[in-house]
């Protein structure tokens, strides 16, 4: 499992395409309302997107990246559920959902996986992603394998991802 935090639409883009680069194809989990869209359809088919729903309904979505990690496939799932605009995150992350943890329970370790500048590149008011810009920005990526206590649950899950997030953006 690997878990990220969210500030764009290009964030699954980056982090499949450096999975895949090491011989891993994850599944990632995407708002089910995005699948509604053909250009948008086609592009999480090919990410493997998994359809989320909010509310009493996302228990769907978590049940397949459940079966899946069951089976050994790898999900990818962002701890804070949506893309936070930077107002929301003045420690550099927004406030952390429960799925990541709940999903957690099913493996030993997890990677957790954070980005800076995706944000700079593709800005939330955009449709698209900057092409060409003067100042081109620089999209950091850092990661650490997390180990897991099997008697870890829920809130010290959720602390741990927060915790670890935390140090990967101060380094960066």
């Amino acid at each position: 499992m690997i878990v990220i935090n969210h500030r764009s639409f290009l964030d699954p883009l980056v982090v499949v395409t450096l999975c895949r680069r090491y011989g891993v194809w994850p599944y990632t989990l995407a708002r089910e309302d995005f699948f509604d869209k053909p250009l948008s359809r086609t592009v999480l088919r090919v990410l493997r997107a998994i359809p989320a729903l909010r509310g009493r309904s996302a228990m769907g979505g978590l049940r397949r990246a459940e079966r899946l990690l069951a089976q050994g496939q790898v999900v990818v799932i962002a701890a804070e559920g949506r893309i936070v605009p930077d107002h929301e995150r003045p420690d550099g992350i927004g406030e952390l959902r429960g799925g990541a943890a709940w999903l957690a329970y099913l493996t030993s370790e997890m990677v957790v996986l954070t980005l800076t500048g995706t944000d700079d590149v593709w800005p939330v008011e955009r449709t698209l992603p900057r092409w060409k810009t003067l100042d081109r920005p620089i999209v950091t990526v850092r990661a650490r394998r997390v180990p897991l206590d099997p008697g870890l649950r829920g809130r010290a899950i959720t602390t741990l991802i927060r915790a670890t997030m935390s140090e990967l953006i101060d380094d960066a």
